[in-house]
């Protein structure tokens, strides 16, 4: 599948790293304390998303992947303010995620 294919579900990413997360983040997580909650359907905390990346999950690509975070079908519909967690985690990653030396930029899961 193309980073342009279509997806049958309620606006969350599949995790093929080649989509751009929807709308801003919903806090600045650089300030946000671990107990902060990421991701309300599985009770992702901050801290819990840190661990992962932390853990290799460098792309949002792999952070879903290894998480199962933003790629629930009833993401907006179980989520408080109605929308996915996918933002959330496209700031987290940005802010703390750093690939491993020689890691190739760009192409899947950039």
């Amino acid at each position: 599948m193309s980073a342009g294919h279509e997806h049958g579900h309620d606006g969350c990413g599949c995790g093929c790293g080649g989509h751009r997360a929807a709308g801003p983040a919903s806090r600045d997580w650089r300030i946000a304390g671990g107990e902060e909650m990421v991701c309300p359907c599985l009770g992702l905390t901050k801290a819990a998303i840190l661990e992962a990346i932390q853990g290799g999950a460098h792309t949002l690509a792999l952070l879903k992947v290894l998480t199962g975070a933003g790629r629930g079908r009833d993401c907006r519909r179980l989520h408080p303010e109605g929308r996915s967690c996918e933002a959330d985690l496209a700031s987290l990653v940005e802010i703390y995620g750093q690939a491993p030396a020689g890691w190739p930029s760009g192409g899947c899961g950039h």
